[in-house]
């Protein structure tokens, strides 16, 4: 009996054995291929053979943290390239797009990992789908899907973990299929960060082209009380500066400073101090590296010049975008809208005419573009952002400044002097004794009373083989006989022939050469100075097209080093030494000698 009940149990044993390994079975790792299947070392993606076909990619990452997922896309609509993803920004993909084309198309396969639907976890190419992931949920894969114009999927991969001791290569999968393959593939094209995909340099700005920087550092909200909204403005000081690049010098052109009322006094630099060079050359350096994190569609209504139309100013939702974010309008008395931010503005104006005004809002919500991927391990996602810390709003606009481009300097004509010149010709005309000139001699200017009559002045003139030549018939001048009538009559040219140049051209004078080169380099002075002109107010729109229909979010970092106020560029003088030691010693040689 007891025989019995021990081989019920030892079946029993042996029974759930097997049914653990079986149920175990579907999730272990199966060993690698060591046989050469068919595919391995032909390309994964064979019908992919032209890299210009693809025009969209979307790249889908996975959140374990929170079960979210990323989902990039950047496509080609129209001709033009942009990001659906980010409210359809302009993206500046077509070299990027390119590449990540082409490392699509050339992968091959290296091996078979496994064809069992339970090993994509370990292998990390589950793929990233939000019906079916949980928090927590670990082995999935970032998914990479290539189209052609007509929606057709050119390449759709779940890109895995590494392989170990090989970095370079990675497990993938083909979306939809089973089988897990190793690859060699650069994970660089598919970049996931914002500022990979678009025009890193937004303002377009030369650092050596910065002649002026305003600092307007205020604060404003809106405020409601029962007689409605109202914008509460508290303004600190407002700096101008100047640059000179020749001297590598900032001066101090004008600072205010605000009262509790709002009342402005003008400050100047005391002995004692100077302003920070090294502030200022940062605040430059960050306007002309300034980046972008993210991007947020403006409402629409309001236009370039923030001259808002009718149907923005009656729109509700439009102003409580603006305020949302820290911008807050207000009508001027010229009947346009001027634009003030929570946190202040500056305005960077250049030697070509071009002033940005940057106004900085609210810390957005959003403060990262992505998680930072963990310090190697094989569950570092594929290639998502750092983290940023805190963003921020900020508005941008262009104006054209013709002030800053210096017109043109006009050459006198000959005889005409410049005023100072001229001032100075007459104080030295005067002291000039009486007696020096005749009375009864003609101007020097003037023509003589002596002077020959026309027709003797020309003749004078004449060359000599001119003089030579037997006078022609002219007009209102008859022949002197009937004879010397044919003879003239004979002699005289066509109608339509070429007159000899000595005739019709008479060579200038010197004064007439030298007012001809003025006119002509005072032209030229006038043609570059308009030329600039233009240019200048053809960059202001192209800029201002790019800014319209966005707002910008920049990282806080950035912000601080650009908004600045009167104790952050301002710093004491430092001490010269050997002065205060002069003066030490000198202090000593007075003390009165001690008494005994």
């Amino acid at each position: 009996m007891q025989d019995k009940e021990s081989k019920k149990t030892l079946i029993y044993v042996l029974v759930a054995g097997m049914a653990l390994l079986v149920a175990w079975e579907p999730w272990r790792p199966a060993p690698a291929d060591t046989s050469v299947p068919e595919r391995v070392g032909q390309k994964l993606f064979p019908d992919f053979s032209n890299p210009l076909a693809a025009k969209s990619l979307e790249v889908m990452t996975f959140n374990e943290a929170d079960a979210t997922l990323r989902d990039f896309k950047v496509a080609q609509q129209n001709g033009l390239w942009s990001i659906p993803s980010q409210s359809g920004y302009p993206a500046d993909a077509k070299e990027h797009m390119a590449k990540a084309a082409t490392a699509l198309m050339d992968i091959k396969i290296l091996g078979v990992a496994s064809d069992l639907p339970g090993d994509q976890k370990v292998y990390g190419v589950i793929t990233p789908d939000p019906a079916k992931l949980k928090v927590g949920e670990t082995g999935v894969g970032t998914r990479v899907t290539v189209r052609d114009g007509s929606d057709k999927v050119l390449a759709d991969l779940v890109i895995g973990k590494p392989v170990k001791d090989a970095p370079q290569q990675r497990y993938v999968r083909e979306a939809g299929r089973d089988a897990i393959y190793t690859v060699a593939v650069s994970t660089n094209e598919f970049s996931t960060k914002f500022g990979d995909w678009i025009e890193k340099d937004l303002l377009k700005l030369n650092a050596a082209d910065v002649k002026r920087i305003e600092l307007n550092d205020y604060s404003s909200q809106a405020r409601a009380t029962r007689e409605g909204q109202f914008l509460a403005l508290d303004q600190r000081s407002e700096i101008d500066l100047g640059f000179d690049d020749a001297k590598n010098q900032w001066s101090l052109l004008e600072m205010k400073e605000f009262d509790a009322e709002g009342k402005p006094t003008t400050i100047t630099l005391s002995d004692t101090e100077e302003l920070d060079a090294e502030k200022l050359n940062a605040l430059k350096t960050a306007l002309v590296d300034l980046k972008i994190i993210d991007v947020e569609r403006k409402p629409s209504g309001l236009s370039q010049d923030l001259k808002a139309s009718e149907e923005f100013v009656k729109n509700r939702e439009a102003a409580v975008s603006l305020q949302q974010r820290g911008f807050f309008p207000a009508s001027t008395q010229e009947g346009g809208l001027q634009i003030y931010s929570s946190e202040g503005e500056v305005m960077a104006s250049t030697k070509e005419g071009v002033k940005y005004i940057l106004r900085f809002g609210n810390l957005a919500d959003a403060g990262t573009d992505g998680e930072k991927p963990a310090e190697g391990g094989a569950d570092a996602k594929l290639d998502e952002s750092e983290s940023t810390g805190p963003s921020r709003y900020l508005f941008l606009t262009a104006q054209f400044d013709e002030s800053m481009i210096a017109k043109p300097e006009r050459l006198p004509q000959p005889g005409e002097a410049k005023p100072a010149e001229a001032a100075a010709e007459e104080a030295s005309t005067e002291e000039q004794p009486a007696t020096e000139t005749p009375a009864d001699a003609p101007a020097s200017d003037a023509p003589s009373d002596e002077a020959k009559p026309v027709e003797d002045a020309l003749e004078g003139d004449k060359p000599a083989e001119e003089a030579a030549v037997p006078e022609t018939k002219t007009a209102g001048q008859e022949p002197a006989t009937a004879e010397a009538a044919d003879t003239a009559k004979a002699e005289e040219p066509p109608a339509d022939a070429e007159k000899p140049a000595e005739a019709e051209k008479k060579e200038p004078t010197a004064e007439e050469a030298e007012r001809l080169a003025v006119e002509k380099e005072n032209k030229r002075r006038q043609d570059d100075y308009d030329a600039k002109v233009k240019a200048g107010q053809e960059k202001v729109k192209q800029l201002n097209e790019r800014f319209a229909d966005w707002y910008y979010i920049i990282s806080d970092d950035t912000y601080k080093k650009i908004h600045l106020g009167r104790k952050d560029i301002i710093k004491a003088k430092p001490v010269d030494t050997k002065e205060v030691g002069n003066l030490k010693e000198l202090n000593q040689g007075l003390e009165a000698p001690a008494v005994p």
